[in-house]
Parts: C-alpha cells; sequence; structure tokens
C-alpha cells in the first residue's frame, strides 16, 4: 500500500535510516553520520565511541521494507532504539477493536492529541535470546479507520532500557503525520468498549506485512 508523505517531528536523538541503499552507499551513510551520533554520546562509556558505526551499519544492514524506520539514541547507553512506521490495509476499526476486545488481560491505552488522530497503544514483548523467561519489551500503536492502518512500532528492547526511551517514542507518535495528495490522513475512533487497562500482560505486534 502506498504510503503517502510520512513525515514527524525529528529531535537531535532521532536518525532516519535509508531505505534501498546499496555497500558503498551503506558505507558512505554510516561514515557520515559517525561524528553526529558520538556528539550525542556525553554521558556514555569512554570506550562507547568505537561501537557507534557497527551499530550504525547493523540499523541498516536490519531495516527492512518499512515505509519509515528511525533510530533513537538515548542519552544513558550507546544502544539505538529502532522505530518503524508503516501504512498497511486496515482490517476494520471493528476488527481492531475485536482484537483488544479478545485479549482483556492486555494493556490498552488510548492515543489522544496525536496528527494522526485516536490511536491505541499497547506494549508487545519477545524473548530474549539465550535467555529463559526474559523477555525484551516494545510499544505499538495503531490509528485506522477502515481502509487503511498505520502502525509505530518500537521493536523489542531491554528492559532497563525501555524507561529511557517510551516517552520519546510516544511523543514521535503524536508527532507522525500522513499526507496524500496535499491533504492529511486522519484515523477515525475505534468503536466504543476499547479501554485502558492496567495489568502487566502484554500481546504481539500486529504483524507488518
Amino acid at each position: 500500500m502506498s504510503a503517502g508523505e510520512l513525515v514527524a517531528d525529528l529531535g537531535p536523538r532521532w536518525l532516519v535510516v535509508p531505505a534501498g541503499i546499496g555497500a558503498d552507499d551503506r558505507d558512505a551513510w554510516v561514515r557520515s553520520n559517525v561524528d553526529r551520533v558520538r556528539a550525542l554520546g556525553e554521558d556514555w562509556p569512554a570506550d562507547a565511541a568505537e561501537l557507534v558505526p557497527a551499530l550504525l551499519a547493523h540499523a541498516v544492514d536490519r531495516r527492512g521494507e518499512d515505509h519509515l524506520v528511525l533510530t533513537f539514541w538515548p542519552s544513558v547507553v550507546p544502544l539505538p532504539a529502532t522505530v518503524r512506521i508503516s501504512v498497511l490495509a486496515s482490517p476494520g476499526r471493528a476488527a481492531i477493536a475485536d482484537e483488544l476486545r479478545a485479549r482483556p488481560t492486555s494493556r490498552a491505552e488510548h492515543v489522544d492529541g496525536a496528527r494522526l488522530g485516536p490511536g491505541v497503544e499497547w506494549v508487545h514483548a519477545d524473548a530474549l535470546p539465550g535467555e529463559r523467561g526474559e523477555q525484551l519489551i516494545g510499544i505499538q500503536a495503531c490509528f485506522a479507520d477502515d481502509e487503511t492502518m498505520v502502525l509505530v512500532t518500537l521493536d523489542p528492547t531491554l528492559p532497563a532500557l525501555l524507561p529511557h526511551v517510551a516517552d520519546p517514542v510516544r511523543e514521535l507518535a503524536r508527532t507522525v503525520e500522513r499526507v496524500r495528495a496535499g491533504h492529511p490522513w486522519v484515523a477515525r475512533p475505534l468503536p466504543e468498549g476499547v479501554g485502558t487497562r492496567s495489568d502487566r500482560e502484554t500481546w504481539p505486534a500486529w504483524h507488518r506485512a
């Protein structure tokens, strides 16, 4: 599905990861951003600067086909959080609401004040490789009408890192705009009965095509 134009307000700790570039362009992009990222690391460990080129290259190599991919570089550690923004065909607002209602122990929260219109956010999790019982934690927000949905997904990250990236990711989600033919696309509210839940259960991320 055509994404139209996706734009967002990006502060200095955000970096857009380019799509569809070859090895030479990838290496040039890494070199052009190393100093910028290192400048964000005043509070990082002394040897952290050496990791930056490899982390930038890794971000490009794992970018995938999402319409817009960004990394957020927190002040505490040189470990970027990855956020993916995708525009997909909507299963319909009723179907999205049914999915949320079908998981009564999930934590789902309304997103208000976003440029994309009314949305809903939840926490999702993934297994931590090689660690029994440990999980990586991420956030996903959905904005939809009956034809289209926009997903803003924080890839699962270390639980200790989540408090340092969650608020910037949520603020980013509120500034995202989708423009088609010069006009902003705006989501419609989900049907009534999809409310905020406050327990610790999570549900899987919505699959992106």
